[in-house]
């Protein structure tokens, strides 16, 4: 519990007992993280969630055949290299954990797509990164990350996509009760020997233990397969057998699309030895290996550092540009604004409030200490960088709760107003904000 102060016979605290909050919600300089995500507010990137999903799920979904997308997630709106803050990762790896629950019904429903067409077209989408600290350095190894993200992500009818999944492949073979798991195994070997291209040995230990355990139903025990006991060495070099696998294992089961979401790219030419080895596997795998390159979609977070860096080898193997300013790209790129209207500042501050007031009960104002203007002000004073609006508005919260301050008005919060160096480039709506030049 924390401490509170006298004020007169009664201990107050400001931020409880004044503000009604249980504490100040907007943490300071929070970067997302996959594993603690906190609150997340879709109505934030307005307009632009429905591109998302018509750029990456709707359109492909409109194609008998050829529905691979290459693209990308930008934020150059932000006027600097790295463009963070505009909530890039959050957008990627939570909307392919609201796809994950229903297969994208509610999404597709949403974006106006007849319910039996909705029926026949259940999609998948899985996200991952880069992360040195897991020996995950090549793209092998992320997508398989991508791939225990999708198993694990919690499903509405049979509590995860793994055990969902399952269910879908045994309807469709028609399994006997009991024997269940050895009947998708049959089948999931069946189908990967159809691929001619497939260079998978279907005789190697981690591959057969990863079959086994992707027909069991045990999911926990599948994760920490693939995530433990799958060496750095094999899903450096073998990692894409496993995603493989996988996507046979999901068209099983009746899935003809899958989107993987990659952050991060920029680390890849940091870290990988070989180059241009490492890329020529990628397109091959993405771009020409059955089941991969006829069902999957691969959608990569992008910022003009990523750009810089990964430029050179990627034109080398004559895959997709995703620079944002080539209008053929417009298709498979989405560049994200931040928060453009008041309406949106207002709902992804609402959402924060509302999760760690104490009571709102006869609150006149659900916005309280702050009001629609403050936080309108707030938001274009940050150039609409989601981040940096509440991180602003969690610094007016202290110096309240610093200076005593019971009410939170524009002369308090008229320091918080002058421009910072990050927030010269991008002040206000009546800004001509255009993309940098590189």
């Amino acid at each position: 519990m924390p401490i509170r102060f006298k004020d007169g016979k009664k201990a107050v605290s400001l931020m409880t007992d004044v503000f009604k909050l249980r504490e100040n919600p907007f943490s300071q300089f929070e970067v997302y993280n996959v594993d603690r995500p906190g609150p997340y507010v879709p109505e934030m990137y307005g307009d632009q969630l429905g591109e998302f999903y018509k750029k990456f799920f709707v359109l492909p979904l409109t194609k008998e055949t050829n529905r691979q997308v290459i693209g990308a997630v930008w934020s150059t709106h932000s006027g600097d290299a790295w463009g963070k803050g505009f909530g890039k990762t959050m957008l990627m790896a939570e909307e392919s954990r609201r796809v994950n629950k229903d297969f994208g019904a509610a999404m597709l429903t949403k974006m106006g797509v007849v319910e039996e067409d909705i029926a026949q077209n259940p999609v998948l989408a899985g996200y991952c990164t880069f992360d040195q600290s897991k020996e995950v350095k090549t793209f092998a190894a992320a997508l398989l990350d991508a791939v225990v993200f999708i198993l694990e992500s919690p499903n509405d009818e049979y509590g995860t996509a793994h055990a969902a999944l399952r269910q879908r492949i045994c309807k469709l073979n028609n399994a006997q009760q009991g024997w269940e798991s050895q009947c998708i195994q049959e089948a999931l070997q069946k189908q990967l020997r159809r691929y001619r291209g497939l260079n998978v040995k279907l005789t190697h230990h981690d591959v057969l233990e990863f079959i086994n355990h992707l027909s069991h139903d045990d999911t926990e025990t599948l994760s920490d397969f693939v995530r433990h006991r799958i060496g750095p060495r094999i899903k450096a070099t073998q990692g894409f057998n496993f995603v493989h696998i996988f996507n046979s294992f999901i068209s099983l089961a009746g899935i003809g699309y899958v989107v993987y979401f990659v952050d991060q790219i920029e680390n890849f030419a940091k870290w990988a030895r070989n180059q241009d080895r490492e890329i020529k596997i990628l397109r091959e795998s993405m771009c020409q290996t059955s089941p991969t390159a006829d069902m999957a979609s691969f959608v990569f977070q992008m910022h003009m550092g990523a750009q810089d860096a990964i430029e050179d080898w990627w034109n080398s193997e004559h895959l997709p540009s995703l620079d944002f300013g080539k209008p053929t790209n417009a298709t498979r790129v989405v560049d994200l604004k931040g928060l453009t209207k008041k309406s949106e500042g207002i709902a992804l501050v609402s959402r924060y409030l509302h999760d760690s007031r104490i009571n709102g009960k006869g609150l006149k104002n659900p916005l309280h200490p702050f009001n629609a203007e403050i936080i309108e002000a707030i938001r274009k004073a940050r150039g609409g960088n989601p981040r940096k609006t509440l991180e602003a508005l969690g610094d007016i919260l202290d110096k309240a709760v610093l200076e005593d301050t019971k009410e939170i008005d524009d002369d308090f919060i008229a320091p918080f107003l002058e421009q910072g160096p990050e927030d010269r480039e991008v002040m206000s709506d009546d800004d001509e904000l255009e993309n940098p030049e590189r």
